[in-house]
């Protein structure tokens, strides 16, 4: 187990449930421990470092693998012919698995010495109806003096037992450094000496397992992974590049060394829940994937345009079909299976992250397309009924971001022209929450993508270069947004002519940038010609003249207060050009 890195909290919460308590046992006085957890979390070894430390307490340990009812059985024979010392003979009968158990069972029974059964894998306990579920409360004798602790990735198993069980969720980021350090042979730097390569290889594996999301079986691969190549040990960040390269490949490989504890993928142990979970409920299947287009935290009820439980759970939400009831009975499946976590501090779920990627990777292009399309259109009538608050907001903000991604990167060509007004409804909701940089992602790819589709000159081309500008502006990119802005005008001026709406406006959001720049004579002048134009145009009470008149005046007042001789008489010179401008 030189991979292995203690976590002391876990270790100490098995050692007081199976030691320090007396009268937790269940209702036949066996004592029964379940730890439970997402696959790759790291259970069985740290049930393995329970033993190291305390197998001189147990008479005897027997090891049962659990993940399918042929291997308890095969196991229970073993401790049969162990117990009893059955030689088999060549061409004997071989002995029946219901009489082993049985046997076994009755055996331990009338023990008083303490003993400890470990049932390593009990995943599929959770529905009698499904082909491959085993009955685990079959297999364990009854008896006060033994210790029996089932590891499963289902919650069910805490069920089994009066005590409180061990829930196991990733290592801290030192834990998983640790690991990454014991996994890869790369050197650790001590207090005392460390290099500048040190310091670099220490960002680098403190940025590799917090992208891992601390899950254990995944650095221990990351680590191991590094380990084969001299290029990565002298430039550990190197393996960021490649992990976002080919993230499915890497996490799909399965360790070749501690194979015991380690036996399968990171992805191969998903997957086998993963069936389990759509055998339960083909909705809570069918939601995992969606869920893998928001983000992977802070998953709530309003997402789903359900912000309240109903009290006779008929609330519809946007999705068809979907029902309190039927929403809530997915995320509780996912939970079983530890896929998702109710978080009670943020009254909502969460994902781990590399699950999050896992159930996108899973998918066909053609499923990651329609999903993202699908969950925009969901996010879409979240942002219409989402409360005015802005904590309301801004919690609906990083799952229309990370939509977002999705449909930037998935949406092919001839899907695109449908993912553009809902985005720009997005934009729109970001960009009034103040939220601009993300905004500002959001505008680009939109004005990319317009222009792509229907040419630059397009009325919508424009638009979209126009709200670009506007929340440039917004981020203090002033010349950025004001070269923007005199572009949007030209085009404007040259396609739809000076007498129209949408030109005047222009004017005005040019001369606003302009004054923030400090050019106030050149914003001046172009608000004159605007106040002018709408007046003209549009009439003295049309909206934009009137914007135009109240900016006009705060500019004025700008320069006025701005000073110097030169400068009032540039303005009496504007004044005097365009005299009577505010006459009625």
């Amino acid at each position: 187990m030189t991979s292995y890195v203690a976590r002391p909290e876990l270790h100490e919460l098995i050692r007081k449930q199976l030691h320090d308590t007396t009268h937790h046992h269940g209702q036949d006085g066996k004592k029964v421990l379940a730890i439970w957890g997402l696959g790759g979390v790291g259970k069985t070894q740290l049930v393995l470092d329970y033993l190291q430390h305390y197998r001189y307490e147990y008479k005897a340990t027997f090891w049962i693998e659990a993940g399918r009812r042929e291997t308890i059985e095969r196991d229970m024979i073993n401790i049969y012919k162990l117990l009893f010392n059955v030689q088999m003979a060549a061409g004997q009968e071989t002995i029946k698995a219901d009489d082993a158990v049985l046997a076994v069972k009755s055996w331990f029974s009338a023990r008083q010495d303490r003993w400890l059964l470990i049932f390593d894998g009990a995943d599929d306990i959770d529905d009698e109806e499904q082909s491959n579920y085993i009955d685990v409360v079959h297999y364990l004798p009854e008896s006060p003096h033994i210790h029996i602790v089932v590891t499963t990735r289902s919650r069910t198993a805490k069920d089994m037992t009066m005590l409180g069980g061990v829930e196991v969720n990733e290592m801290s980021v030192a834990e998983a450094m640790e690991l990454f350090y014991r996994s890869s042979s790369l050197r650790r730097p001590t207090a005392e000496h460390r290099t500048e390569t040190d310091m670099e290889n220490e960002l680098g594996v403190r940025t590799i397992v917090q992208e891992l999301g601390c899950l254990a079986l995944a650095v221990h691969l990351a680590g191991t992974y590094v380990s084969r190549s001299p290029r990565l040990l002298a430039n550990v960040r190197g393996y960021l590049d490649r992990y976002h390269q080919r993230r499915q490949e890497l996490l799909a490989q399965k360790p070749t060394r501690l194979i015991h504890q380690y036996s399968e993928s990171v992805f191969t142990t998903w997957e086998t829940s993963f069936r389990a979970v759509t055998e339960q409920c083909s909705e809570a299947g069918a939601l995992l994937p969606l869920l893998a287009i928001l983000n992977f935290d802070d998953i709530y009820f309003g997402l789903f345009g359900i912000n309240e439980p109903s009290l006779d759970g008929t609330t519809t939400g946007a999705l068809p079909n979907l029902t309190l009831d039927l929403l809530e009975k997915s995320l509780e499946i996912l939970q079983l299976y530890s896929f998702v976590q109710w978080r009670g501090d943020q009254g909502s779920y969460s994902m781990h992250k590399l699950v999050h990627a896992w159930a996108f990777d899973r998918l066909t292009q053609d499923e990651q397309q329609d999903l993202s399309v699908a969950g925009l259109q969901l996010l879409c009538e979240a942002i219409r009924v989402c409360k005015p608050q802005p904590q309301d907001k801004s919690r609906l903000v990083p799952h229309l971001m990370a939509n977002f991604e999705t449909v930037a990167k998935c949406v092919n060509s001839s899907a695109k022209e449908a993912v553009l007004d809902p985005l720009g409804t997005v934009a729109a909701f970001i960009d009034a929450h103040g939220r601009w940089q993300e905004t500002k992602s959001v505008e680009a790819f939109l004005l990319e993508q317009r222009c792509e589709l229907y040419g630059d000159d397009h009325p919508s081309t424009i638009s979209a270069m126009n709200n670009l500008a506007n929340t440039l502006g917004d981020q203090g990119h002033l010349e950025e947004a004001a070269a923007t802005q005199k572009e949007v005008l030209e085009k404007r001026r040259r396609i739809l002519g000076d007498d129209h709406p949408d030109t005047i406006s222009a004017m005005n959001n040019l001369a606003i940038t302009l004054r923030d720049q400090n050019h106030l004579q050149e914003a001046m002048t172009l608000l004159l010609e605007g106040v002018e134009n709408g007046k003209r145009f549009l009439g003295d009470e049309h909206p934009i003249t009137k914007v135009l008149i109240r900016n006009l005046a705060s500019t004025m007042s700008n320069t006025a207060q701005a000073g110097g001789e030169t400068r009032v008489s540039q303005t009496r010179s504007l004044l005097q050009r365009f005299k009577g401008i505010f006459r009625k």
